[in-house]
């Protein structure tokens, strides 16, 4: 595994502080691990990390600020959008990403994200080549046969995807390689690929490659899972489903539950925009007091419903956690994207 150079992660923490110092992208109350140097033990634990959540949680953004960590640690990252979202490369700093692989940022001597991604008719094309098919008959092949094939043995495209990172790591093309799953809905078939083939395939080599997927996928340390859902009743309803199914099912090792987009506790949110201004010496205009009320109950009632789905998830699902801020932002950028890679740069809180 990598080592950890503080040289980078310091001016990383500058700049991130910088930002936060302004108080125009980011909310008081959080933590930023970065600041101090911190090398979390859990993004170093294992050498495939597969990002999930619904769609819409951000964790396409925390793959991304995952794999900015990782990099400047000094790793050697690769970073893979399993659904084609080319995105992923500009919020790097870098141009989109497609099949060809191509470095999106670099630090250091040996720190850079590289990304792709992995259309199941490339992984094809790939497992033919690797099993000796030549150019041209693997070319005709790939590009005739996988529809049909796919359409008979429901769930092979995904097995294709995770065969071809199967088949990365195991060729340690990366120190670290995280994969942006699909979302929810579709994550856990994708991961389940593997064990639905083998429950119907007895030999051969789509059998083999299914078992191969399925012994990454249950090996701690070449594979752990990391969900990522916010404080809201749906999202914590379906992290809370797809987190059972994959560690129960698969024995996908998972990571710390990330908590995206919190709305950080502020002091004196409980008291009457009266006696706010009262307890300053300013008086309030009508106009204002009605204002200030209407965006007192709203922040009381955010925070209330936040609280009730902590809450939740302490109850429902053990695992340990990171809580990150709500970043307020027309565009969320490569900025953006430092402040979020601070603050995810932690230690997770234990489980409750």
């Amino acid at each position: 595994m990598w080592r950890h150079d503080s040289r980078l992660t310091d001016g990383f923490a500058s700049q991130a502080h910088r930002v936060c110092a302004s108080g125009e992208r980011t909310a008081p109350g959080y933590d930023f691990g970065m600041e101090r140097g911190v090398t979390p033990t859990w993004v170093t634990s294992a050498g495939v990390v597969v990002v999930a959540g619904k769609g819409g949680v951000g964790s396409s953004t925390v793959a991304a600020a995952l794999s900015l960590i990782a990099a400047r640690q000094g790793a050697n990252v690769l970073l893979i959008a399993v659904d084609g979202r080319p995105g992923l490369g500009p919020l790097l700093g870098g141009e989109p990403i497609g099949p060809e692989e191509r470095t999106l940022r670099s630090f250091g001597r040996s720190g850079r994200i590289r990304g792709r991604t992995i259309p199941p008719e490339q992984a094809f094309s790939d497992y033919l080549a690797l099993k000796g098919i030549g150019g041209v008959l693997r070319k005709a092949a790939s590009a005739a046969s996988l529809d049909v094939i796919a359409a008979a043995t429901p769930g092979l495209e995904h097995l294709l995807v995770l065969g071809k990172i199967k088949e990365l790591q195991r060729e340690k093309s990366a120190d670290l390689i995280i994969v942006d799953a699909p979302p929810a809905g579709l994550a856990a078939p994708f991961l389940r690929s593997a064990s639905a083939l083998q429950a119907v395939v007895a030999s051969g080599p789509i059998r083999t490659q299914a078992d191969e997927v399925a012994e990454m996928l249950a090996d701690a340390k070449r594979c752990q899972g990391l969900l990522v859902t916010i404080p809201e009743e749906t999202p914590v309803n379906e992290v809370v489903e797809l987190a059972y199914d994959i560690e129960e099912k698969l024995g996908l090792s998972l990571g710390p539950l990330v908590v995206n987009a919190c709305w950080p506790y502020l002091a004196g949110l409980e008291m009457s925009p009266t006696a706010a201004a009262r307890a300053q010496g300013v008086t309030l205009s009508r106009a204002a007091k009605a204002a200030l009320d209407v965006s007192a109950r709203f922040g009381r009632a955010r925070m209330e419903g936040q609280q009730r789905q902590l809450a939740r998830l302490d109850e429902l699902l053990p695992l340990a956690r990171i809580e990150l801020p709500r970043v307020p932002t027309a565009r969320f950028g490569p900025a953006e994207l430092d402040i979020l890679a601070a603050a995810l740069a932690v230690e997770p809180r234990a489980a409750s």
